[in-house]
């Protein structure tokens, strides 16, 4: 079995685990589908494949311990969905080095909100109960376009959302980011799979890890400890990251 075959599953599973209880996965399919020789755009494109599968392990395990409320799921879900659509349909135009530009700013505004009060909000119970605006229904498809546009740190930008603005406790929002990554990773998936950028080949072998990853995080995410565990693998994945992006440049720079 060749070495690339082992180094997608794996990557799935931690794409599946890290999208599932925190964020990010895509800091580890998207580097490495790339290092395989994909190009921007199709790695992109690819990615969103174990993502889906990820997303609707989780959001079935989360349904059957009983913490979505389709009421409140539909009002997250249609902004999200509405600014996913334009996200992805602009995505399809996006020249590559622009790819690359939105990957960084991604991660050094994910990297700043470490320095912002992220652990505490995190760890706040609101007393006032779920709130839901107009000013909630634009940030939510403002959420819904960057995760339509590339996914990366577009998990974190939703659970931040759903906890900050819609006031959910940890658990509830991960249940509803969960399921607004499987909306708007489905929309995109299906843009990309029509413009022939999808490698289906790689991106099955990848969600075959991502389904025991997100099983996993799901009920990692369901433990009591999540609130301690979700911010300690914020912070090393998007320290992960921002090496990454140092080494990439680097080679860059000195090439």
């Amino acid at each position: 079995m060749p070495i690339e075959l082992f180094l997608a599953i794996g990557a799935g599973l931690i794409c599946g685990f890290l999208n599932t209880v925190a964020s990010s996965g895509s800091a580890v399919t998207l580097p490495l589908l790339i290092f395989m020789g994909f190009a921007p755009s199709m790695a992109n494109a690819t990615n969103r494949v174990p993502v889906v599968i990820g997303a609707l392990i989780a959001s079935i395990t989360f349904l059957r311990a009983g913490i979505i409320d389709w009421k409140l799921a539909l009002k997250v879900l249609t902004p999200t969905a509405v600014g996913s659509i334009a996200g992805a349909a602009l995505a399809e135009y996006m020249p590559e080095n622009d790819v690359k530009l939105l990957i960084t700013i991604a991660v050094l505004c994910a990297f700043l909100l470490i320095f912002s009060g992220l652990k505490r909000v995190i760890e706040k119970e609101f007393e006032e109960g779920v709130r839901f605006r107009y000013f909630e229904f634009f940030i939510l498809m403002a959420v819904g376009f960057w995760l339509g546009l590339i996914v990366l740190d577009g998990a974190t930008y939703m659970l931040l959302a759903l906890i900050a603005f819609i006031h959910l406790p940890l658990v509830k929002a991960n249940a509803y980011k969960n399921l607004a990554i499987l909306i708007t990773s489905m929309i995109a998936l299906v843009s990309f799979s029509i413009k022939g950028e999808v490698n289906w080949e790689v991106g099955g072998v990848m969600a075959l890890g991502s389904i025991v990853g997100a099983f996993l995080g799901a009920k990692l995410s369901l433990n009591p400890l999540a609130k301690v565990w979700t911010f300690r693998f914020l912070v090393a994945i998007i320290l992960l990251e921002l090496i990454h992006l140092g080494i990439q440049y680097y080679h860059e720079f000195i090439s």
